[in-house]
């Protein structure tokens, strides 16, 4: 999920200190939960793939100050790349209570605070604040610096270049946890806290089958649905023989835009691409399905794939076009000329589409519903988006903040990505209150920077965190607390629970439906199954 950046207005209200986590807490059942099973987290691995870690942020640390945190993998170090995975580098736990006492730190940082939010949600102690405590607090903590957009140099800190998104590093930090958990003996709920649009959105992409194949009793995988929603941004359709079907869009971002389309392998098309300074084309599919037709100028880059070349390995016999929008705004299209001698479908989707952002862009024809990244489609995979559990912030200064025109108390973030998935299944399964809350800060990270986002009375420790990003480590917390009680749940167990358990109000309306799933994650009910032994075991099923 991208970094929700806010850049807000100050507004002079009068509404009580919002203490956000907390207050989660209380909105999802949490403390409830807490209360009735004395539920912790204890002996459970929860693992984070993200941006990285503050391993010197107290709420990662126990009352004699060492380490929560079992290991580091990061992933996009190659320093240390002479280990088992070829890539990344590994910190021990010994290594980090080593720089924790005064020995040299470690080269590892979160420069964009993202990673630091989600595991402190997750499993964070609040020995910081007790107000921000997270879902799991005494949970053991593994990390994985998996993706990075890159920050700004801030401070004494360096700028952090992005890195191009690495599905080999994701996967291999992926089978370093569960070397780890392997190791330790521990059950282990991870969480990849990132992803928008793009891929085969079908749950057969390789992120997917490697989601699918790495969960089972004792091993949930979470990834929240993304940040897409807002606009209409997905496209789908059938092209009747010989017709034409006109993809048209607005383009109002100066930078790239990707149009990825997915279609029947049987499709053959003559495709041509209408821009407001001309047309480009018709470019014929390639006829052998390990084959591609690939066209670069200075306007764009244009692929188009065989079933067997595809970008991200899908096991869905589909071909893939790829087209890269290099500059230029305005309206433009894609034609697709079939020369099929039966109806071919395509699924199609945009990036970015820039939900709250004078610079939209979207999608003017052959609109379809649902915005859920590929990721959060793998069978296995939970799959949580959010809704606004609170809008207002007092910040370092004692300013009161506001975020306004993103959702009502109660209603579905208007960010929230949603479902179907393009097979045709409802995609999500519950939402939490991840508007807004106010988690862990890294003291290296850009985020803490910003004053308005850091919040009074935090000591720079804690800032505002929201969007999805904010709600997926709510669920991964409480699937934590669900592995205390029996550390034996399948990912079907899981999701029943978490089904059976979730609220329904005048926002949800009747569910499941994909923009809801099931409802409200309640952790009170979900635990109470959990603790009752039901739903009775049962065989891995496909997610509806």
């Amino acid at each position: 999920m991208r970094i929700p950046v806010l850049v807000l207005a100050s507004f002079l209200l009068f509404s009580p200190l919002c203490h956000a986590l907390d207050q989660a807490r209380v909105e999802n059942g949490v403390d409830r939960a807490v209360q009735a099973f004395g539920v912790s987290g204890s002996g459970v691995i929860v693992a984070i793939l993200d941006r990285g870690i503050d391993y010197t942020h107290p709420d990662f640390r126990n009352a004699d100050g060492t380490t929560r945190i079992d290991s580091i993998f990061d992933a996009l170090d190659d320093a240390g790349a002479a280990n088992p995975y070829g890539v990344g580098t590994i910190y021990t736990r010994q290594q980090i209570n080593t720089a924790l006492a005064g020995g040299p730190p470690l080269a590892h940082r979160d420069a964009t605070g993202h990673g630091v939010a989600s595991a402190g949600i997750a499993a964070g102690n609040g020995r910081g604040n007790p107000l921000y405590r997270g879902m799991a607090p005494e949970a053991t903590l593994i990390i994985v610096k998996a993706v990075t957009e890159g920050a700004a140099a801030h401070g004494d800190q360096p700028a952090e270049p992005a890195a191009p998104f690495s599905i080999d590093r994701v996967m291999k930090g992926i089978d370093f946890v569960l070397d780890r958990a392997r190791v330790l003996g521990m059950p282990v709920v991870m969480l990849a806290n990132f992803g928008s649009q793009g891929g085969p959105t079908d749950g057969t992409s390789q992120i997917s089958r490697k989601i699918d194949s790495a969960t089972g009793p004792g091993v949930i995988f979470v990834t929240g649905t993304g940040d897409d929603g807002g606009k209409p941004n997905r496209v789908g359709g059938t092209v009747a023989p010989g017709a034409e079907a006109v993809i048209t869009f607005q383009k109002m971002t100066t930078g790239s835009l990707d149009i990825q389309l997915w279609y029947d392998a049987m499709g053959r098309f003559d495709v041509t691409i209408d821009t407001p300074s001309g047309s480009f084309g018709p470019y014929a599919s390639p006829e052998a399905e390990n084959a591609r037709t690939e066209i670069s100028n200075a306007a764009l880059q244009y692929f188009d794939n065989g079933r067997d070349a595809d970008f991200v390995f899908a096991a869905n016999q589909k071909r893939q076009i790829f087209l890269r929008l290099l500059s230029g705004t305005g309206n433009f299209a894609v034609r697709l000329r079939s020369k099929s001698g039966s109806g071919v479908r395509f699924d199609g989707t945009m990036n970015p589409s820039n939900i709250f952002s004078a610079t939209e862009n979207f999608f003017t024809s052959f609109v379809a519903p649902g915005s859920i990244w590929d990721g959060a489609t793998a069978l296995s995979n939970i799959a949580p988006n959010s809704y606004v559990g609170r809008s207002t912030w007092r910040d370092i200064d004692g300013i009161q903040r506001s975020i306004t025109g993103t959702g009502e108390i109660g209603e579905l973030w208007l960010g929230s990505s949603v479902g179907p998935t393009f097979d045709g299944r409802r995609g999500v399964d519950v939402a939490a209150p991840g508007d807004l809350v106010i988690a862990p800060s890294g003291q290296n990270s850009i985020r803490r920077t910003f004053r308005f986002n850091n919040v009074q009375n935090g000591n720079f420790l804690y800032a505002v965190q929201n969007a999805v990003s904010g709600a997926a480590p709510q669920v991964t917390g409480v699937i934590a607390l669900m592995l205390e009680v029996d550390p034996t749940l399948t990912p079907e167990e899981v999701r029943s629970a978490l089904h059976q358990s979730a609220r329904r109000d005048s926002f949800t309306g009747a569910t499941p439906n994909p923009m809801w799933g099931f409802g409200k994650m309640e952790a009170f009910g979900a635990i109470t199954i959990v603790k009752n032994n039901l739903p009775p075991r049962k065989v891995r099923s496909r997610r509806h």
